[in-house]
């Protein structure tokens, strides 16, 4: 039987996370939320028993030290910058800010975070479908989303042997509900032989992948990329 976590979940109101909070909740585990808007959470989610909810912005150095505080055993991260928009780098400084204060808490053992094949892996290979991709639509629109993107992956690996970290890169992003689609998850690296670094996950998949890693630990300390299987 897979082991009960408590989650600290950093972009809960997006898509991604809320998938993922029906998913988490699902198979037993409790979850705190730190929010910017807690308005946004369903009725189910906001009232559930196993969640609680910090309400706080990424810049707010309080509120991170109490979602650090929560005791929480896995820190997953969803939240990313806006494509295309120049916002800084908000997450990134907000991981800056988190991890120290995460390890020093003790009590968060597994880290898992989102990222894109906007960061590359060592194990990478050259793709030119992906090249493109990243060029010239991530890159031509402008604002700082692959600023971002490496930022917020490389405050994750510089963590090193810290703790047990996971980057899982996607390509687009499909599917609005839980429970939807149980299929598989390829995870490989950008440049795969057999191409299945595809363009699109369901989020329904991701989410399960997540919460499977957790326990198996197969990807620790590395940066696999998931598409649809």
């Amino acid at each position: 039987m897979a082991a009960k976590h408590h989650i600290l979940l950093l972009g809960g109101t997006g898509l991604c996370g809320l998938i993922f909070t029906h998913a988490a909740l699902e198979a037993g585990h409790s979850l705190t939320l730190y929010v910017r808007n807690p308005v946004k959470l369903p009725t189910e989610v906001a009232e559930n028993n196993n969640v609680n909810v910090i309400q706080g912005e990424v810049s707010d150095e309080e509120g991170l030290k109490c979602a650090a505080g929560c005791g929480a055993d896995v820190f997953v991260c969803f939240a990313g910058p806006t494509l295309g928009k120049k916002e800084g780098t908000p997450i990134t400084n907000a991981l800056k800010k988190l991890y120290p204060l995460l390890i020093s808490a003790g009590s968060t053992k597994r880290i898992m975070v989102l990222s894109t094949a906007s960061y590359s892996a060592p194990q990478d290979t050259r793709n030119l479908k992906w090249w493109t991709a990243i060029n010239v639509f991530v890159r031509g629109l402008g604002g700082d989303t692959y600023s971002e993107i490496r930022g917020i992956a490389r405050e994750t690996v510089a963590l090193e042997e810290k703790v047990e970290w996971t980057v899982f890169r996607v390509p687009g992003l499909k599917g609005e509900e839980f429970g939807v689609d149980e299929r598989e998850v390829n995870a490989v690296w950008i440049g795969d032989k057999k191409g299945r670094d595809g363009f699109s996950l369901d989020r329904d998949r991701l989410a399960r992948w997540i919460l499977k890693e957790m326990d198996e630990k197969k990807w620790v300390g590395l940066c696999p990329f998931l598409a649809n299987a």
